[in-house]
């Protein structure tokens, strides 16, 4: 049944090959590097030649394959230049395809529009548990906090004695610290990998947990290059391990956020 199953599938990805114009990889590369007006012409040329989407995956570079999607794709990079008015179209063109609503990573753009249009509800603040926030790029974790300290009253009438601060987390870290890991993750999901990269090698985390989401999203980036470049820059595959082994090594247990990363990727977090 396996090997049934893993036939089956080289089949839909061999069709999916066979059925996408050169010009979706091209576009696809093109959008990664931020090439939004390249991107928005190859995507077009995609759609001349093969409007209908498909669940299908198409080889891009190396082992980099991407779900047949010209249409999510156009709608981006036009959303992306300020298009909105064409990228509407396109997202509900895509939407009415049926292929990107059922994908949690190309969904979530859907209901934003890439910006064009406002999410139908406010974002929700970030979800905290027992007083205890979600760390970046992970999923939750239950941190059960330190009790309250009651005061005490001194036999004296009408004097208390100060209430102690509570002792300070550990793994909490400092508010520069936190900002320059929201920096560098809002730089890594508009796809500015190598500013990413500069921000997350400039800085010292000297919190464990800090330290642990740095080195993620630098592999992350780095992993993003890596694929961008056809797969054949050895030294920076080096990179992309050795940030990887930090990481399980300041997090063993750590699971990467799949509304951040790819199923590809969060793969090569897992210890061999």
């Amino acid at each position: 049944m396996r090997i049934a199953a893993a036939l089956a599938l080289l089949l839909f990805a061999t069709l999916a090959n066979a059925q996408a114009p050169k010009s979706f990889a091209e576009g696809v590369v093109a959008f990664e590097k931020g090439e939004w007006k390249k991107a928005e012409q190859l995507m077009r040329e995609t759609i001349a030649a093969n409007p209908n989407e498909s669940a299908g995956t198409v080889s891009i570079a190396g082992s980099w394959f991407e779900t047949y999607v010209p249409h999510y794709f156009l709608a981006r990079a036009l959303a992306k230049q300020g298009k909105c008015e064409e990228a509407l179209v396109a997202f509900a063109e895509t939407e009415r395809q049926g292929v990107t609503p059922t994908i949690s990573d190309f969904a979530r753009h859907l209901r934003t529009r890439g910006g064009c249009r406002p999410q139908a509800a406010p974002a929700k603040p970030p979800k905290v548990i027992k007083e205890a926030t979600v760390p970046f790029g992970e999923e939750e974790e239950v941190v059960t906090p330190p009790p309250p300290v009651i005061p005490k009253r001194s036999e004296g009438p009408g004097r208390a004695e100060e209430l102690k601060p509570a002792p300070k987390r550990v793994d909490d870290p400092s508010p520069q610290i936190r900002q320059r890991l929201r920096s560098a993750i809002n730089s890594y999901l508009h796809g500015r990998y190598e500013e990413t990269i500069r921000v997350l090698t400039e800085s010292q985390f000297e919190d464990r947990n800090a330290a642990a989401e740095a080195a993620l999203f630098r592999a992350a980036a780095r992993d993003a290059l890596y694929r961008i470049g056809g797969e054949t820059d050895d030294a920076l595959r080096r990179a992309i391990e050795s940030d990887l082994r930090t990481y399980r090594e300041l997090r063993p247990n750590g699971k990467p956020d799949p509304r951040m990363f790819s199923p590809r990727f969060i793969a090569l977090t897992s210890p061999e």
